[in-house]
């Protein structure tokens, strides 16, 4: 197997959107993906004005949360991650490291922005 970050991934963190049509489908993928490739996860669902807890320290932080907040601002900023992926950049700087965004006019199941992202995540060496 080749050496690429997925396999040095210990552990990961996923913030979901549990308000998404998608959120039950979206959940299973995550789990099924970190599962298969021996990755412990921690998925969050995330509903929306409530507040989000996570973990620190974690090798990869994953928001598939559909919009802006200074709360996931706050909380992706205090992450120790080495990547970060989210839907879109952070006002005040590079806080994600792979954004996958909606094109104008449109948007994405969460399921399938994770699909792109994890995707991504398989090429990095």
């Amino acid at each position: 197997m080749a050496d690429t970050f997925l396999s040095r991934t210990q552990n990961a963190i996923v913030l979901l959107d549990a308000d998404a049509p998608d959120f039950a489908e979206a959940a299973l993928a995550a789990e099924s993906f970190f599962r298969g490739k021996g990755i412990s996860m921690r998925l969050k669902a995330v509903h929306k004005k409530r507040f989000i807890w996570s973990r620190r320290k974690v090798d990869l932080f994953i928001s598939l949360l559909p919009a802006p907040s200074w709360h996931l601002s706050w909380v992706a900023r205090s992450s120790k991650a080495k990547v970060k992926a989210g839907r879109f950049q952070l006002r005040h700087g590079k806080v994600f490291d792979i954004v996958v965004s909606d094109p104008a006019g449109r948007s994405f199941p969460q399921t399938e922005v994770f699909r792109q992202i994890t995707y991504i995540l398989s090429t990095i060496q």
